[in-house]
């Protein structure tokens, strides 16, 4: 299996998209990023896991969703895009890379490969090799370079 650990603001979004988003209604996803990573999943078949701090709004069961967790699926879905799962909370002083190594030690399926795509580095340590800094201050988070990137890493590509 592989999978997309997925961080939403800075990655799905910019500071570019929301000089232009629609502020009056729920819109903090940019469709155009979405896009983009709907081509990684296309050509590594990784599935989805959430590490952002948006994960709190969002359940395997639907149901158990609120709007902003019902916003992010009807988003993801739009693109032909699921999540699978999200990281563990392990608490508000817990780093990402821990979420992560817990999340990836009680998986029970085995896991190929992964990327981490954050733009924010938050001491990935021995996880570094796997992480892909996006840039939302300047630039517009995901940006094909990032997705060569993902491809190439998911894919076991030297």
């Amino acid at each position: 299996m592989k999978i997309i650990f997925l961080d939403i603001d800075g990655v799905l979004n910019s500071d570019k998209y929301d000089k232009v988003r629609d502020w009056n209604k729920m819109s903090f996803i940019d469709e155009s990023r979405l896009a983009l990573l709907k081509q990684i999943v296309d050509k590594t078949g990784a599935a989805i896991v959430l590490i952002s701090t948006w994960r709190k709004h969002w359940d395997k069961n639907k149901s158990l969703c609120d709007s902003s967790g019902l916003y992010i699926c009807e988003m993801f879905e739009k693109y032909g895009l699921s999540i699978y799962d999200k990281t563990p909370y392990l608490g508000i002083m817990a780093e990402r890379r821990n979420e992560i190594k817990d999340w990836l030690q009680y998986m029970e399926e085995k896991i190929e490969s992964f990327v981490i795509i954050d733009d924010y580095p938050f001491g990935w340590e021995e996880l570094n090799a796997n992480y892909i800094k996006t840039e939302p201050n300047f630039r517009y988070g995901l940006e094909i370079e990032h997705v060569e990137k993902a491809i190439d890493l998911l894919n076991n590509i030297n």
